[in-house]
């Protein structure tokens, strides 16, 4: 593991630790950190040839999964769980949870919805496009048989279900949960950039999804973040 520095430093304060995993949810916890602006550390942690995490993540949390956090002693594990956390704790002065009913609703559900919802479908999507990748020569051609019929029954409908229900509600809003940009964006970053990647979403018909990735990704936290770990954009 690397340890990376925040620039944002505060003596009084001891700093959160991110274990970040490359190619992982974590870059949205990054996202959230940055727009917070509190004092925190990366803990960088890579891959395996096998595309898992390392079983040394295990050490910080029995699932050995990422994003997980440090704050002191506490260790804070799943995307939505440490997103509610860190925003209830440090970010009552950052607007990043709406005050009114019904902004309030929007939030509750896209804070569930994203890993509820649509991160078990592009997971799907990249567990069977791995699967082609990686099938033996021998069997290659029937893995990308049964591959492809998996995705014309069910991965490619059910992305294009999602598709659709995300622009429609973005042509309704500016945000998720309305006109002020909150932690349902950053719980939902991640998974919309995978989802334009793994579809074709650049298509005319989605330029609500698009004009709100282009947003998210102009903000400058967003764009701190990114720089951290080297990367353009989540989707990188």
């Amino acid at each position: 593991m690397t340890a990376i520095q925040n620039a944002t430093t505060d003596s009084n304060v001891p700093p959160i630790k991110l274990y970040w995993l490359n190619d992982s949810r974590a870059d949205r916890i990054l996202f959230l950190l940055e727009e917070l602006q509190i004092p925190y550390v990366i803990e960088k942690v890579q891959r395996g040839p096998d595309k898992l995490a390392p079983p040394e993540l295990k050490q910080i949390h029995p699932l050995g999964k990422s994003p997980v956090i440090k704050d002191g002693d506490r260790v804070v594990a799943e995307s939505g769980f440490i997103i509610d956390y860190l925003i209830k704790k440090y970010g009552k002065s950052k607007n990043l949870q709406p005050s009114n009913e019904d902004d309030l609703f929007q939030y509750d559900y896209f804070l569930h919805y994203v890993e509820g919802s649509l991160m078990p479908i592009l997971v799907m999507k990249f567990i069977f496009q791995n699967l082609q990748k990686q099938a033996p020569w021998v069997v290659k051609p029937i893995v990308n048989a049964i591959c492809k019929k998996v995705d014309d029954l069910y991965l490619g409908p059910n992305i294009n279900i999602h598709l659709n229900f995300l622009e429609g509600e973005l042509g309704k809003r500016k945000w998720l949960a309305g006109e002020q940009f909150s932690g349902a964006d950053i719980q939902a970053s991640f998974a919309v950039e995978m989802l334009m990647k793994r579809s074709n979403a650049s298509e005319p018909s989605n330029t609500n999804l698009s004009r709100y990735v282009q947003a998210m990704r102009e903000r400058p936290a967003y764009k701190r973040a990114m720089e951290k770990v080297g990367k353009t954009t989540m989707s990188d």
